[in-house]
């Protein structure tokens, strides 16, 4: 009987040595509650789902408008000084942004270019919100004057010139240039730009790789994420309560929140500057130029236009590949991501007032392991065209 015994013992023992030499070494068990799962699950890219309707641009589908548009935004012959392009800020192996601070076209200007992962799957367009449809976000730069400093009658004439059988090819008859012309084929434009963009998505990160093995139970998978990652994931989720504002598959909300983060120069009032004119923008989803019917716009007719709401108030931007594309904030104020962290947890200690910012009192360790997760969100942009 004893025998027996030892040599069961014996077994164990050599049972449990293979697993720890087959079991992924960086892979410690994670224990996670039913919430954290629910969570977990909902951050996955799996759930990011189809690329949504954009009902004010019949265009959004079309393969031929969205062929268009990816010319268009690299071509600089689409500035008044013919050297700035869409493509010269939003670069494509920097996750569709730029490593600038602030943004330089003609001039530098005030706030940080945005990356472009994902754009399909958001409402609001620009650090206030400016826009309600990627097409009208796409126009903006064009006239402005830091920017590419043109206006809309110089776009036409760029389109017919260069590509005028594109345009017929995906859009219909090129409209003479005058009158309202001009605008047309400007709105066209800015169509075809957008249905290029909303095909730039993410790819699988570590974190997806992870979470897929965690909700199937299986180790396969677990080693995607370090011990820190975790430990990161954790604080993410509870403490540090950054899924408040950075959740679903984008890890963004998609709305606006204060931080209390300085300015650049002189104080920006954020989306409390642009909320009361929405509902009439020029390029809107209720405007001429849209191809929505008005049930389709209720986001424009139940808007909060408090200013006191909105007050210096800037979009979340998504977490995708944030850690490849510093600096960071809406004017590039911090450099790294464990600068913003450290001004995050002053903020929570009572340096500065933040309406919105709720992410405890994190030990420098924690700020470090929140860091090692972002890491996880890092992947290749994919593209259906």
């Amino acid at each position: 009987m004893k025998a027996i015994k030892y040599l069961f013992i014996c077994c164990m023992i050599v049972g449990a040595v293979l697993l720890l030499k087959t079991w992924p070494q960086n892979s410690t068990v994670v224990q996670w509650s039913e919430r954290e799962l629910a969570l977990i699950n909902a951050l996955r890219i799996e759930n990011l789902g189809p690329l949504p309707e954009s009902p004010s641009n019949r265009l959004s589908n079309s393969v031929a408008a969205a062929e268009l548009g990816k010319k268009i935004f690299s071509d600089a012959r689409f500035s008044s000084n013919e050297k700035v392009s869409c493509a010269s800020c939003h670069l494509s192996d920097y996750s569709f942004t730029d490593r600038l601070p602030r943004g330089k076209g003609l001039e530098e200007v005030d706030r940080r270019t945005m990356p472009l992962l994902g754009l399909a799957y958001q409402r609001w367009f620009f650090w206030d919100g400016r826009s309600d449809s990627l097409w009208s976000q796409a126009l903006g730069p064009l006239e402005n004057p830091l920017e590419h400093g043109i206006d809309r009658l110089r776009v036409a004439q760029l389109v017919t010139e260069h590509y005028a059988n594109e345009y017929r090819s995906a859009i219909g008859v090129l409209p003479e240039l005058t009158g309202e012309g001009a605008t047309e084929v400007f709105v066209n434009t800015g169509k075809s730009i957008a249905a290029f963009v909303r095909t730039i998505i993410p790819g699988p990160a570590p974190f997806d790789r992870y979470a897929n093995a965690v909700l199937r139970g299986s180790s396969p998978g677990l080693d995607q994420l370090s011990k820190a990652q975790k430990a990161g994931l954790k604080l993410f989720l509870g403490k540090g309560r950054c899924v408040n504002c950075h959740n679903g598959p984008m890890f963004s909300n998609g709305e606006f929140h204060h931080l209390a983060v300085a300015d650049y120069a002189e104080t920006d009032l954020g989306r409390t500057a642009v909320i009361g004119s929405l509902p009439e923008a020029e390029f809107g989803c209720l405007s001429k130029w849209s191809d929505a019917e008005p049930q389709e716009c209720n986001h424009l007719r139940f808007l909060k236009i408090d200013p006191r709401e909105n007050f210096r108030a800037f979009k979340t931007p998504t977490l995708r590949n944030v850690a490849i594309r510093a600096p960071f904030m809406h004017a590039g104020q911090f450099s790294n991501l464990a600068q913003v962290l450290r001004n995050y947890a002053e903020v929570a200690a009572g340096k500065g007032s933040a309406d919105e910012l709720f992410h405890g009192e994190l030990s420098n360790r924690e700020q470090l392991d929140l860091v090692e997760f972002l890491e996880s969100l890092t992947s290749d942009h994919l593209s259906t065209l």
